[in-house]
C-alpha cells in the first residue's frame, strides 16, 4: 500500500509539474501572439491586409539564384554588381530580418524548393553537413529591402510590420551584392499571410532541430524548420507520381476499390471493424485490396494497379504503422516469375527519375540496384543463413528451443518453423533478395508448384532487412480456392490467431463465385509505399516518412512549449 501511495504521490506531482509548464508556455505564447498582432495592426494602418492577396510567381527561389550572373571582380566604384534584365516574382517565408541601419533591412526568403536545393548539395557531397548555417543559406535568397527602391509609402510598413516567418511575395531583379550575395533587390513587397506565432527556435528550440514527438504530432512545424524533413515528403511525392507513370506507360488501368470490406480477406492481418448505420451492419476497413482487384481480372481489366489506404490493427514500430499505403497491381497472362522481372524494372527507373542514382544508402547498408537481385528459396534460405535444414523437424525444433522458443505454445509445428525463419533469415537480408517458394500453408490466394504442392509460387521481396513487395503466381481455381480458405479458417480456430485476415467464421464466397466465372492465369504482386520512400530517403522509421503517423491521444500543447533539444 505504502508503494502504491508513493506512485500515486509520484503522479500527481508529475502532473502538476506539467500544468506548471504548459501554463508558463501558454502565458508565453500569449505575449509572443500579442507582439505581432501589435505588428499586425500597424500594416492595417497603411492600408494593407496582413492576411494577404492574390500574387502571382513567376519563379521558385531556386529559379531565382540560378538567375544570378557571375560575380565581378573589377566594378568599377560606385557602381553595381550585374543584376538580371528583367524583374522576376517570387514567395515564400522570411528566414531571417536584419537591419543594416535606418535605410535597409537584408532578409531570406524561402520556399518549396529548398528540398530541392537541399537534395543538390546532398548528391553533391554525402557527407557534407547539411544542417550547417551556409549551407542552409544557400536554400533561400537573400532579400534586398532598400527604402529608395520601395518607396516612402511603403518603406514604414516593410519596416515596421514584418515578422519571421511571415509569408511575403517580392518583386525585383537578381543580382549580387558587394560581398557577392544572390540577392533579390526588391521594388515590391506584398503581405501573404501574417504568422501569429513565432517559429519554433522563438519559443525555445535550437537549430531548428525539433523533438520527435513535435516533429511528428506538429508536422507544420518539421516542415517549415526542417530542409531535410520537407525534402523526404518531396522525394515521396515524386515516387508516388512515377509510379503511376511507370504502369500506365505498361498499359496498366488505375482503378479504386472499396476501402469498407463486408468480408475480411486478401491479408494476415488483425482488422479495425466499424459499423455502418444505414446498413445495419459491420464493416471491415480493409487490410488488403487484393481479393476486389482480382474481380476486375475476371471482368477483363487485364492489368490493373491501386494506389491507396491499407488498415490493419496491430502495433507500431520503426517500420509498422496502423494506416500505410501501398500500390498493388495485376496482370493477367503473366506470373510471379515476370512479377520478379518487373520489380526490378520498376525499382531502377523510380532510381532513375526521383534520386538520379541506382546507388541508396541506407543505414550502414549501401545496395546498388545495378547489381541483379538475388533469388534464393525459402528453404534454401534457412539452410543458407541459420545452417538449418527445414524438412528435419528435429531440428528446427532444437533451433527453436536455442532462441527460446516453447514448440508448446505454438499450434502447429509450421508456425514454430515460420518463427524460427523469421527470426534468423530476415536479419541477412540486406542486399534486394527475392524469397521464393513459400510454405502453401502461409499463402491461400496462390497456386502451388505441381511437383511440390508444400510450396507455392510466391515471392517476398527484401531489401535492408525490411520487406517490402509480396508477389504471386495468383490462385485461380475456384475449387481449391473454397479448400484452401476454409482451412484457413480452420487453422486461424486452431491456433486462436485473430490476425489471420479472417473473421467472423466466414470465407468470401463472392470472391469463389467470381472465380467460377473464370480468372486467367495471372501474376499480382504488392508494395508498401512507405517502406519504398524509407529504402529511397534513408529514413530508419516509419514515422518519418507519413506526414501524419499514428500517436497516442493526448491534450493539445502550445508552440511555446518546445524544449531545447
Amino acid at each position: 500500500m505504502a508503494e502504491e501511495a508513493a506512485e500515486t504521490q509520484a503522479e500527481i506531482q508529475a502532473r502538476r509539474q506539467a500544468e506548471k509548464l504548459a501554463k508558463k508556455a501558454k502565458q508565453e505564447q500569449d505575449q509572443y501572439r500579442k507582439a505581432r498582432a501589435e505588428k499586425s495592426d500597424r500594416l492595417r494602418e497603411h492600408g494593407i491586409d496582413p492576411f494577404g492577396e492574390p500574387f502571382v510567381v513567376t519563379h521558385s527561389v531556386a529559379e531565382a539564384r540560378a538567375l544570378a550572373v557571375p560575380f565581378v571582380d573589377d566594378v568599377p566604384e560606385g557602381e553595381q554588381q550585374p543584376r538580371s534584365e528583367e524583374s522576376i516574382s517570387i514567395a515564400g517565408r522570411l528566414g531571417n530580418l536584419r537591419k543594416a541601419g535606418g535605410k535597409l533591412i537584408f532578409a531570406t526568403l524561402y520556399d518549396r524548393s529548398r528540398a530541392d536545393l537541399y537534395m543538390q548539395q546532398r548528391n553533391e557531397d554525402p557527407t557534407a553537413d547539411l544542417a550547417g548555417a551556409d549551407h542552409k543559406k544557400a536554400r533561400g535568397v537573400q532579400l534586398y529591402l532598400e527604402r529608395s527602391l520601395l518607396g516612402e509609402e511603403m518603406w514604414p510598413a516593410v519596416k515596421g510590420g514584418l515578422n519571421l516567418a511571415d509569408w511575403i511575395g517580392i518583386t525585383g531583379k537578381v543580382g549580387r551584392t558587394k560581398a557577392g550575395e544572390i540577392s533579390v533587390f526588391a521594388e515590391s513587397v506584398t503581405v501573404l499571410g501574417k504568422a501569429l506565432l513565432p517559429p519554433p527556435q522563438q519559443a525555445g528550440a535550437s537549430s531548428g532541430v525539433l523533438a520527435p514527438e513535435t516533429r511528428q504530432r506538429q508536422r507544420y512545424l518539421d516542415l517549415m524548420m526542417n530542409d531535410e524533413s520537407l525534402a523526404v515528403f518531396v522525394t515521396r511525392s515524386r515516387i508516388v507520381s512515377t509510379l503511376r507513370q511507370f504502369f500506365t506507360a505498361r498499359k496498366y488501368l488505375e482503378v479504386e476499390t472499396p476501402m469498407m470490406h463486408p468480408v475480411l480477406g486478401g491479408a494476415s492481418a488483425r482488422p479495425f471493424v466499424t459499423h455502418h448505420n444505414a446498413l445495419d451492419a459491420d464493416l471491415y476497413l480493409r487490410i488488403a485490396p487484393e481479393l476486389y482487384l482480382k474481380r476486375l481480372i475476371v471482368g477483363g481489366m487485364d492489368r490493373v494497379f491501386e494506389l491507396n489506404r491499407n488498415f490493419r490493427n496491430e502495433g507500431v514500430d520503426l517500420s509498422h504503422n496502423p494506416e500505410f499505403t501501398m500500390v498493388e497491381w495485376y496482370e493477367a497472362y503473366a506470373d510471379h516469375v515476370a512479377m520478379m522481372d518487373l520489380s526490378e524494372e520498376l525499382f531502377r527507373a523510380l532510381a532513375d527519375e526521383v534520386l538520379g542514382t541506382r546507388v541508396l544508402r541506407f543505414g550502414s547498408h549501401v545496395i546498388d540496384l545495378d547489381v541483379p537481385f538475388r533469388r534464393i528459396s525459402y528453404v534454401d534460405a534457412l539452410q543458407q543463413f541459420a545452417g538449418v535444414d527445414y524438412f528435419d523437424q528435429d531440428a528446427v525444433t532444437e533451433k527453436a528451443k536455442e532462441l527460446g522458443l516453447d514448440p508448446a505454445e505454438f499450434s502447429s509445428w509450421d508456425r514454430m518453423a515460420n518463427e524460427v525463419w523469421e527470426t534468423l533469415v530476415e536479419p541477412h537480408l540486406d542486399e534486394p533478395t527475392f524469397i521464393m517458394d513459400q510454405p502453401t500453408w502461409l499463402t491461400p490466394l496462390c497456386r502451388v508448384h505441381p511437383d511440390k504442392p508444400a510450396f507455392t509460387k510466391r515471392f517476398e521481396l527484401f531489401i535492408a532487412g525490411m520487406e517490402i513487395g509480396n508477389a504471386y503466381s495468383e490462385l485461380n481455381d475456384p475449387d481449391v480456392q473454397r479448400q484452401r480458405f476454409n482451412e484457413q479458417l480452420e487453422e486461424a480456430v486452431t491456433a486462436n490467431d485473430d490476425e489471420a485476415g479472417v473473421a467472423d467464421g466466414r470465407i468470401d464466397d463472392d470472391y469463389c463465385t467470381a472465380l467460377d466465372h473464370g480468372l486467367p492465369v495471372c501474376g499480382g504482386q504488392g508494395i508498401g509505399i512507405d517502406r519504398l520512400v524509407m529504402l529511397f530517403t534513408g529514413k530508419e522509421s516509419i514515422r518519418d516518412v507519413i506526414l501524419f503517423p499514428a500517436m497516442r491521444l493526448q491534450n493539445d500543447s502550445p508552440v511555446a512549449s518546445e524544449e531545447k533539444m
